[in-house]
């Protein structure tokens, strides 16, 4: 796993073998930053299942301006303070469930929201449920939402614009839905 792009390009990130780690391969993550370079820069982020802190910190090397990297698992979060500190970036690390760091989160509009949360489980959908409720997304913003390919889900509150399949996961970007 390495910094595809930006100021830490080739740069290589500490990982670790874990059954409920799975970050996004590189070619997805080229894909996803070829999609959404252009609003990247002095952008807010939010990666919400950080993991190991890849997708943060990609959106850092780019140009991001702001970075909120979260995560409750303490192994994960040890590994995203490692990366974050290897490279001298300033993310701000929370380690707390997802509800709670939503909840603590309102007041902060994002401009770019990355899911990757666990496939077996629902928490995607709880996840745009709360940044929906907390209004956390900009007006302009969106959601990358990765997860398993031809699961349906309720979007709560926001449309889908566009979709990309990378073997068995689908990439769905959403945005606010306009009434």
């Amino acid at each position: 796993m390495r910094i595809i792009a930006g100021k830490h390009k080739g740069r290589i990130l500490s990982t670790f073998e874990a059954d409920n780690i799975r970050p996004t391969s590189d070619r997805v993550k080229e894909a996803i930053f070829s999609k959404i370079q252009f609003v990247l820069p002095d952008s807010t982020v939010l990666d919400l299942f950080g993991g190991t802190g890849n997708f943060g910190l990609e959106a850092l090397s780019r140009g991001a301006k702001l970075v909120y990297i979260c995560d409750n698992n303490d192994k994960s979060i040890n590994l995203i303070t490692k990366n974050n500190n290897a490279l001298k970036e300033n993310a701000k690390i929370i380690k707390n469930d997802f509800h709670k760091i939503l909840k603590n989160l309102e007041g902060v509009k994002f401009d770019i929201i990355f899911l990757d949360p666990p496939y077996a489980t629902n928490y995607g959908e709880q996840s745009l449920e709360l940044i929906n409720k907390h209004n956390l997304l900009s007006s302009d913003g969106f959601v990358i939402f990765e997860h398993n390919k031809g699961k349906q889900f309720d979007f709560f509150g926001f449309e889908l614009f566009d979709q990309k399949t990378y073997g068995t996961m689908q990439v769905s970007f959403l945005k606010v839905k306009n009434d």
